[in-house]
């Protein structure tokens, strides 16, 4: 199957999100892995788009999950290749299309140096080119800010991001795979911020949905109606501008400073973080990585 990729930038996916989906026990127990192949559901659909990039004649940087050990490495190009073992992806693999790097080892190696996170990658898909000497139709890089979340420097990720995002190599193109329990620690500024620092979320049969900047600020105008009632949004964004000279813009341009007026203009704070916690799921309903594109 052939896949059309965008190539020289910057993509985001995350794993389908249900607020109200309870585990049965079972899935408990197993760690919501897959009995088959042993995997997390969390990753199965990264090595489905592996699979198919290396089968499409596109090399592939993966560095989203923790990767203690060779035992675990060795895991993961199992899993990849598992997913469709055709000869032409055993032979990508072997001829050194696919490379593993456990993010954990990059947070230790750059720390809060986000522009060393950076160059990491930039160099790493440099390498793998010159490795392959052209032979490659250009570099998918896979990552996650697990190991920068778990640590409490989401800041230092999210600097990373928007840099990453300018400084891209013409042949390469980075998706970042955050984790449920990522996508439910965001604020709404940090989640408006994710969509602004990616040009693309990525959903089922690598299917990329494009997000402007006047689409984000109508995705946050319909969430605010349905969270307050019709014409809400309109509103307090006409509000914005006659009290503090702040146009609809300021969505996208400053989602920090979208999120303290918002505050400010509801008021009571039982009011308001519940209002915001809807408006972030509603979001989070549009972008997630899903069976059908919607």
């Amino acid at each position: 199957m052939s896949v059309n990729i965008h190539l020289h930038s910057h993509v985001i996916g995350f794993p389908y999100y249900n607020g109200k989906r309870k585990e049965s026990r079972t899935e408990t127990q197993r760690g919501n892995r897959d009995e088959n192949h042993g995997y997390s559901f969390t990753y199965k659909p990264l090595y489905e788009m592996c699979n198919s990039y290396l089968s499409n004649g596109y090399s592939v940087l993966y560095g989203a999950e923790s990767i203690p050990n060779e035992s675990e490495e060795e895991k993961v190009f199992k899993n990849i290749m598992n997913v469709n073992p055709t000869q032409k992806v055993q032979n990508h693999v072997s001829s050194g299309f696919l490379t593993v790097v456990n993010p954990d080892s990059i947070y230790e190696e750059c720390g809060t140096n986000y522009k060393s996170i950076v160059d990491f990658w930039n160099s790493s898909v440099d390498r793998i080119q010159k490795n392959l000497r052209g032979k490659t139709k250009g570099t998918i890089i896979i990552s996650a800010p697990d190991s920068y979340f778990k640590h409490d420097k989401h800041d230092i990720f999210m600097m990373f991001e928007d840099e990453m995002g300018r400084t891209f190599h013409t042949k390469a193109s980075m998706i970042c795979w955050y984790k449920e329990e990522w996508l439910n620690s965001l604020s709404l500024a940090s989640l408006i911020n994710v969509l602004i620092t990616h040009k693309y979320t990525i959903h089922n049969h690598q299917r990329y949905k494009a997000w402007d900047r006047n689409e984000i600020i109508s995705l946050i105008s319909k969430s605010i109606d349905k969270s307050l009632g019709e014409g809400s949004a309109t509103l307090l964004f006409q509000t914005m501008k006659t009290v503090h000279k702040l146009n609809q813009e300021v969505v996208v341009s400053s989602p920090v400073v979208f999120e303290a007026m918002l505050k400010r203009l509801l008021g009571d704070d039982g009011q308001v973080y519940p209002v915001m916690d809807s408006i972030s799921k509603q979001i989070i309903e549009k972008i997630v990585f899903r069976m059908r594109f919607v």
